[in-house]
């Protein structure tokens, strides 16, 4: 697990710093629309590292390289070492707090939802309840959707307004952005440790409400985004006030002081969606990370499998201290992508000492990679207590038959 983390850091990282660095732009020109469905690459790309190479890309030999040495610094933490193990830990108490923050969130308004006030909303497809506690407006729910309103929610707006309000959080169940809040979430809880996710993950819930006010607003009269806008002024006042506004992991809301003053901005040039400009601003991103995944092209052939990386057994200690010698012959199969899998021992002496620690360090081997891989190579590894001297010539000698 850590191998892999470790191996999507660099891609998730250029990936991010892509997303992030043109998001300005691409909210002034293309909209928010546009960019709230490029957060679909981070998914596509981590999905696609778990699928086997199916081409070869001769210009991604920069990137395999520095792939290639998160694989060698991964390699020298193996789990069973002290560091691997404690490194190991600390990822898993990060991912735990971070479930444990979206339980506690979500228990909290489970048990809001209990005590909540149902409201009658007539032509409205969603449940809505009111609640003393909760800041609202905003909808939950992943299988059972409903929307919490505050207390004063006919008291602070008018029948328009309050149309447009329900019409917001409806449009977040019909897209399904619950649901990709889950899917960002356990993205979230993989790479805890990365400062960019953190950031990108909070970009990620802006885009999805500025997309979501040019989806409500698209085809609404000037006199609707006014109102629309005083809405937001209402918010922006309540949240000022209010000591219990935070942001939701898994819910939808209207956000915070800071989101909603980029909201009432954007209102103001409000961009048409274009689904070409969609499409080809897509296919160019998620080119580009899936070229990052791509290892090397190498020619057809064994003999141009080269070694990249190999990692040295560690002598077991019970061998060192008996002074005991020996080798073992090892096959495995050399992937496209110039991993080692299916490591077997074919031959141990003596028996059974050696073979661990070697099947250990030939799984962290890497080769040059290639279009077909190869299968069943071999290799000898000697366990020798005193190597032979380099200025020694060395010569192999076997019985003739």
């Amino acid at each position: 697990m850590l191998s892999w983390l470790l191996t999507q850091t660099l891609p998730l990282t250029l990936l991010l710093m892509v997303l992030l660095s043109l998001r300005p732009l691409l909210l002034q020109y293309l909209g928010s629309r546009l960019q709230y469905s490029l957060w679909l690459a981070v998914p596509l790309l981590l999905l696609w590292s778990l699928l086997p190479p199916k081409w070869m890309s001769e210009t991604g030999l920069a990137v395999h390289r520095v792939k290639q040495h998160f694989q060698q610094i991964s390699a020298e933490l193996p789990t069973d070492s002290f560091w691997g193990t404690g490194l190991l830990v600390v990822w898993l108490l990060g991912a735990a707090l971070m479930v444990f923050g979206v339980w506690r969130q979500q228990r909290d308004i489970t048990q809001a939802l209990k005590i909540a006030t149902v409201v009658r909303t007539p032509g409205f497809t969603l449940h809505c309840k009111q609640s003393q506690g909760m800041q609202g407006p905003y909808v939950t729910g992943l299988l059972r959707p409903t929307v919490l309103l505050p207390v004063d929610f006919h008291q602070r707006f008018d029948p328009e307004q309050q149309q447009l309000i329900l019409q917001h959080e409806v449009t977040h169940w019909r897209r399904g952005d619950l649901h990709a809040n889950l899917v960002a979430l356990l993205v979230l809880t993989l790479f805890w440790f990365h400062p960019l996710c953190w950031l990108a993950y909070r970009a990620y819930r802006q885009d999805q409400e500025l997309a979501c006010d040019a989806l409500v607003l698209a085809s609404a009269s000037s006199q609707q985004k006014i109102a629309y806008s005083y809405a937001l002024l209402s918010n922006v006042q309540s949240h000022a006030q209010s000591s219990t506004a935070h942001w939701q992991l898994l819910s939808n809301h209207y956000g915070d002081k800071k989101m909603m003053k980029q909201r009432l901005q954007l209102l103001q040039r409000q961009h048409g969606f274009s689904k070409a400009a969609l499409a080809l601003t897509l296919i160019a991103l998620i080119g580009t990370t899936l070229w990052l995944q791509q290892p090397v092209q190498a020619a057809d052939g064994a003999d141009n499998i080269k070694p990249i990386m190999r990692v040295e057994p560690r002598y077991p200690v019970a061998a060192a201290q008996a002074k005991t010698e020996g080798y073992i012959v090892a096959e495995f199969d050399i992937q496209p992508d110039g991993t080692v899998q299916n490591v077997q021992i074919i031959k141990s002496v003596p028996a059974q000492v050696f073979d661990k620690v070697a099947v250990t360090a030939l799984q962290q081997w890497a080769y040059s990679p290639s279009a077909t891989g190869m299968k069943q190579a071999k290799v000898q590894l000697d366990f020798l207590m005193d190597p032979v001297s380099s200025d020694i010539e060395r010569l192999e000698v076997s019985p003739t038959h």
